[in-house]
């Protein structure tokens, strides 16, 4: 990716169907990454989950390159959301949606204007093409929801304009749980 040479927060998600491999991501960039928590497994693919890391003031500039790990015997999404101009992660927020509850995520608060960003990561197996599709005002910006062996996300992303509390509901095809991911990242004060 193309990245702005300084000043952005990159926020690292990454869906694993081996856990137990989940490490800090690196990039061709020298930038550090920390954890968010630690990864959270799946109710139905107890050996699968996802981890959340991010970089503050990040290096960045044309090519650049983020990576995860990958054990020959894997499955591995990693997804990327640069937010430039961003300093502080105000905050993140887990939960698990299981198959006919509402697939809502938890409510992040913010102080000010902030870019939310939501990740919805599906339960269901690998057969057939899926759907996810945010509301709240929340588009979706990339996804991998193809039929195969992989772990299916979305990534949506809203801008706002205000402090308060925010959150996202989800409808999925075909009807799953998800584990779900909100950030909450603003300019720095």
């Amino acid at each position: 990716m193309a990245s702005a040479a300084t000043g952005s927060t990159l926020l690292v998600c990454v869906g694993r169907g081996n856990v137990a491999a989940h490490a800090l991501p690196t990039d061709n960039k020298g930038n550090l990454f920390e954890a968010i928590g630690s990864p959270h497994t799946y109710t139905l693919w107890p050996s699968s989950g996802t981890a959340l890391y991010v970089c503050r003031a990040a290096a960045g500039g044309e090519g650049h390159e983020v990576r995860a790990t990958k054990p020959a015997l894997d499955e591995t999404t990693l997804t990327v959301i640069e937010v430039r101009g961003a300093g502080v992660l105000q905050d993140v927020r887990w939960n698990e949606a299981l198959a006919g509850a509402p697939t809502t995520s938890a409510s992040v608060v913010t102080t000010g204007p902030a870019l939310l960003v939501a990740w919805w990561w599906g339960d269901a197996g690998v057969d057939g093409d899926k759907t996810a599709v945010p509301g709240n005002g929340f588009v979706v910006v990339d996804s991998v929801l193809a039929s195969g062996e992989l772990v299916q996300c979305a990534v949506a992303t809203r801008q706002v304009g205000a402090a308060g509390t925010y959150h996202v509901t989800w409808a999925a095809t075909p009807t799953q749980g998800a584990q779900l991911w909100l950030a909450a990242v603003q300019a720095s004060a």
